[in-house]
């Protein structure tokens, strides 16, 4: 079967998965409370609330409200955000950008490190480069977000001043325009390059390196230990021995031979570790006052904003499951053996 017709049938069976999340997100927002409470205040009276309930079918029976729900959904009506002061899907827009240039960067840390310290560590077993290796994973898996955070800005940013403490630019660099008028795209790394503006990109690449590594720690242990036992399985196989039988140099026996098949069970990983991210990036934003979902998601939290709770449910979960159909197209790549059909 051709990759074409491999990649269809993938997008057809998240079909079900979506219509899942939909119903879990629809019960939520029944469960939570009132869905119009976003646009209720108290000198409403109760003909005026009647009314919205009425717009928005809140009278109806349930599957009938689900219908018109998920119709509001498809046609980008997700609600309003009282935290954000805009509809769902502009605070969306005006998020979402900030979140994923994070967990991009952060996934791209966590995968580079990770497989070659799990490399390192499996080429180099039992000698004090793995132990060590071994140990920096270890404390990826147990050390909470929030204090590797404080811990990173305490050290890099307060003692040593090598990095701002907090947020996504310098202010000072925007007195000339305004940051709503300069983005294009809203990643602001690709909008600084767009405006071949070298200045504002360093900037921005500085503001970006502590939330994202303290994002991608976790994610290193975990890539790492996978990496470090997939190796070892690996290199004991016949075709690696033969490969050296032929006196190919190790760093070529490693590279082409071992570390090629080792990947495959770390891809599902890092799939797993990009929906981790996408998700727990709502610690890391809060620390660092980065303006993304995250942090939109957190406020939203305090002030029982449950449409925007929902929105960042929503497009969390559609985000996750795109990423594990690159992870499935991945896996079949890397491995030939994988059958198609």
């Amino acid at each position: 079967m051709k990759m074409r017709t491999f990649i269809i049938r993938r997008l057809l069976l998240l079909i079900p998965v979506l219509i899942g999340v939909s119903i879990f997100v629809f019960m939520l927002t029944r469960i939570a409370g009132n869905p119009a409470a976003a646009y209720i205040t108290e000198r409403m009276t109760p003909a005026q609330i009647a009314e919205i309930e009425a717009r928005y079918h809140l009278n109806e029976p349930l599957v009938v409200q689900y219908i018109y729900w998920l119709q509001g959904i498809l046609q980008g009506d997700w609600g309003y955000s009282k935290v954000a002061k805009l509809p769902v899907t502009d605070a969306i827009v005006e998020f979402f950008p900030a979140t994923f240039e994070l967990t991009m960067v952060s996934i791209l840390i966590a995968v580079i490190v990770g497989i070659a310290l799990g490399t390192i560590s499996a080429v180099r077993r039992d000698t004090p480069t793995d132990h060590a290796t071994r140990v920096l994973a270890l404390a990826g898996v147990c050390l909470p977000v929030f204090i590797l955070a404080l811990i990173l800005q305490y050290v890099f940013a307060s003692q040593l001043g090598w990095f701002p403490v907090i947020g996504r630019y310098d202010d000072n660099l925007y007195n000339d325009v305004s940051f709503q008028d300069y983005r294009i795209t809203g990643f602001l790394l690709v909008d600084t390059i767009l405006h071949v503006d070298w200045l504002r990109f360093k900037d921005a690449v500085w503001h970006l390196i502590l939330p994202a590594i303290c994002l991608a720690f976790g994610s290193i242990a975990i890539i790492t230990r996978i990496m470090r036992g997939s190796m070892l399985e690996v290199v004991n196989q016949d075709y690696i021995k033969t490969a050296r039988s032929k006196g190919l140099p190790e760093k070529v026996v490693v590279k082409k031979h071992a570390r090629r098949n080792a990947l495959i069970p770390t891809v599902t990983v890092v799939g797993l570790a990009f929906g981790a991210l996408l998700g727990g990036a709502v610690l890391t934003e809060t620390i660092f006052a980065w303006p993304g979902m995250g942090q939109w998601a957190a406020s939203a939290t305090v002030y029982n904003d449950w449409a925007s709770i929902l929105g960042f449910t929503l497009i969390t979960a559609l985000v996750y499951v795109l990423v594990n159909l690159i992870v499935d197209v991945m896996y079949a790549y890397l491995d030939p053996r994988v059958r198609l059909e």
